[in-house]
């Protein structure tokens, strides 16, 4: 079956570049010109992913990713348009919860390759045993995707699940960015370092938000990170 993939800008000649770009490509295309129609169609189809672009009339792509984020189709992978060279508007697009981003104009190739490399890591999720993971106070289901912090449900993106289920499997262990890139992010070569710093930082404020320490995840200075393991006792 065919994914299908919305387009949300207010550009037609960028609507249909990118939709012809898919079509050949093999997605279907839901297009949309502003974020309160793609917030309505969100509820009419059947969604695989969201490429969204910042710039947009009334509501800007961020107050739409926000409301996405919020609501039942949270775990839809969102690719963001920014302007080119603009790393604020691109670590502020990661910080809410976008899974990649693409600058404008856009490369074809470039964004076929991220949307093939999104889909890689859903599917590459959902072939992860099935298990429960406890430490800290967190509960993870591996197979529900669900995540608890003291017996209270917290939402997190997919990307934010892969990385934490990952460090709690190992903890202790100090990982590199460049080997978590490789593990969770499987070396698209189109994903930078900071794209990490940035999930971390959104895992660190939830469990702050929730009572756990965020500093279970420690920064390993000119290495990467690692999360606490359980203190040893005698």
């Amino acid at each position: 079956m065919r994914k299908v993939i919305m387009i949300v800008d207010d550009d037609l000649s960028i609507r249909k570049l990118l939709k012809a770009a898919l079509e050949k490509n093999g997605y279907n295309t839901v297009p949309c010109t502003s974020g309160e129609e793609a917030l309505e169609h969100l509820d009419k189809y059947h969604i695989d992913a969201i490429i969204l672009d910042i710039v947009l009339p009334n509501m800007d792509g961020l107050d739409v990713l926000k409301k996405v984020r919020n609501s039942v189709h949270r775990q839809i992978p969102v690719i963001m348009l920014t302007c080119k060279d603009s790393e604020i508007e691109t670590v502020i697009g990661l910080e809410m919860g976008a899974d990649d981003y693409l600058s404008k104009p856009v490369r074809y190739h470039e964004l076929i390759a991220r949307l093939k490399s999104v889909f890689r890591r859903i599917n590459a999720g959902a072939q992860t045993e099935p298990g429960s993971l406890n430490l800290h106070g967190l509960e993870i289901n591996m197979a529900t995707r669900t995540v608890y912090i003291y017996r209270t449900p917290v939402v997190f993106t997919y990307m934010e699940f892969e990385l934490l289920a990952f460090l709690v499997q190992n903890p202790g262990r100090v990982f590199s960015r460049e080997y978590l890139l490789d593990v969770l992010w499987h070396e698209d070569q189109f994903v930078e370092t900071r794209t990490v710093d940035v999930h971390v930082r959104r895992l660190r404020k939830k469990m702050e938000e929730h009572g756990l320490s965020p500093g279970i995840i420690e920064t390993i200075r000119g290495v990467g990170y690692r999360l606490t393991g359980l203190p040893e006792t005698d």
